[in-house]
């Protein structure tokens, strides 16, 4: 009895034993950690640009670009530079972490302490769900001050000097009710980047309808020099909706020269001009009758354009109801040609080769050699199907690197790293020989019989 409850204890020790170690050979869920900074910490002089930096890192890999939302702060300028995002490789605790780091562009215009709120990113790590994960940068605070002398100022901004240009058009002074004028002025300031260039304020106008355009920003750049000077556009037109005089009132633009640590301010002339309404015959006298006794009337005007206009939108429409079978089937050709572009833009090699860089770049095997051959079939500079012994190995040693690193994991081995950079030039070079070899076959004349 004894040595029966000995061996019944030993093997639950062991089962107790095998329940603990389980976890930890157990594939663990991915960890995402979020870190933001910015650089510099401050305080900065308001007109300053301020890189809000942002760390995503993941203890996997990310399958997809994170979601790199644009926000808004009062009283500044956030913009998100088209650069690609920096890659991360850092050991913390321990434990490696893997991620993207990308920086955002603040520009305050104002003294006073900014809050950076949080900002939602999606992020999608791998090993684990194939679902996006949602994370929060921290709240952050920025404090700017204004130099002695600029704090009268609406909007602070320094630059090295700023020249400022208008035009008004047309330039004639006499204009029709319902015509329209436009008002452009543009700003040039030195060696300052064109997001930082405020809007001039260009408002309301008595009696004129207001309607403004986009701005449009130009940096412009020399050779050997870098960024000489940015641009800044801002134009609105105007529309005289009755008879009357009308003045367009001057503009002021305030800047501080970082040169001279002054304020200084330019001043645009305003313009005048009248709109006098159009004289136009009724199609039809009013009886005399009517008139005399007060009974009420409505005049109407016919231009000629409206006539015309009016005419080309009856034919139109007897020309659309006509053709409506035709314009029917055409639509559905063109939805159904579309459909299929877009089917073979799916299946083609652009496609297969973007997959291919993505998960080779990962290192994954498993995932890269079906990749591999994916695309060598769409390609169909390889044969179809597509094999390795098509691949010119003796025309580059990444390529036979390669060749070899798919053979030792296909024969059970374990493959050794793979620079993948070498191998994709090599295989962009592979394809494009072989794709002239086809091409100097098919060029060659048949031979003649004699």
């Amino acid at each position: 009895m004894t040595a029966f409850f000995r061996r019944l204890l030993i093997v639950i020790a062991w089962l107790g034993a095998a329940c603990a170690l389980t976890p930890a050979f157990a594939d663990p869920a991915p960890r995402i950690m979020v870190r933001a900074h910015l650089d510099p910490a401050g305080p900065v002089v308001a007109g300053s640009e301020v890189k809000l930096v942002v760390d995503l890192l993941t203890t996997t890999w990310f399958t997809e670009a994170p979601n790199w939302p644009l926000f808004t702060v009062a009283d500044a300028i956030v913009t998100l530079p088209d650069e690609q995002a920096d890659n991360l490789s850092e050991d913390i605790g321990g434990v490696h972490w893997f991620g993207v780091s990308r920086a955002y562009r603040i520009a305050p215009q104002a003294g006073k302490t900014y809050d950076i709120p949080p900002v939602a990113i999606a992020v999608f790590p791998g090993g684990g769900a194939n679902t996006p994960v949602q994370v929060m940068t921290p709240a952050l605070k920025l404090v700017t001050t204004l130099p002695p002398g600029a704090q009268d100022m609406a909007v602070f901004f320094p630059t090295t000097g700023l020249t400022a240009t208008q035009t008004v058009e047309p330039p004639k002074q006499a204009l029709r009710v319902g015509d329209s004028i436009t008002r452009t002025i543009t700003q040039r300031a030195a060696g300052t980047e064109s997001m930082l260039i405020p809007p001039v304020s260009l408002g309301e106008v008595d009696g004129l309808k207001r309607y403004a355009k986009a701005p449009t920003t130009r940096n412009i750049v020399q050779d050997r020099v870098g960024l000489v000077a940015g641009e800044r556009t801002d134009s609105v037109t105007y529309i005289a909706d009755h008879n009357g005089r009308f003045k367009l009132p001057p503009v002021k633009i305030e800047w501080w020269n970082t040169k001279t640590q002054k304020k200084e301010t330019i001043e645009l002339p305003g313009a005048t001009f009248s709109a006098s309404a159009g004289h136009e015959k009724p199609l039809f006298e009013i009886p005399a009758d009517v008139m005399s006794q007060g009974l009420p009337h409505r005049i109407i005007v016919i231009h000629g354009g409206q006539l015309t206009a009016g005419c080309a939108i009856v034919l139109g429409l007897i020309m659309a109801i006509w053709a409506r079978a035709r314009v029917a089937t055409f639509l559905r050709r063109a939805r159904k040609g579309a459909s299929e572009a877009h089917r073979r833009y799916l299946e083609g090699d652009a496609v297969a080769w973007r997959r291919l860089c993505r998960v080779a770049r990962q290192g994954d095997w498993q995932r890269t050699i079906p990749a591999l051959y994916r695309w060598m079939d769409r390609t169909y500079d390889f044969g179809r199907p597509a094999r390795l012994e098509s691949l010119p190995r003796a025309d580059d040693a990444s390529v036979a690197e390669l060749v070899d690193a798919v053979t030792v994991h296909y024969a059970g081995g374990v493959a050794r790293d793979l620079s993948w950079e070498h191998a994709e030039t090599a295989l962009r070079q592979a394809a494009k020989t072989a794709r002239l070899q086809k091409l100097e076959t098919r060029s060659l004349p048949p031979l003649n019989n004699f």
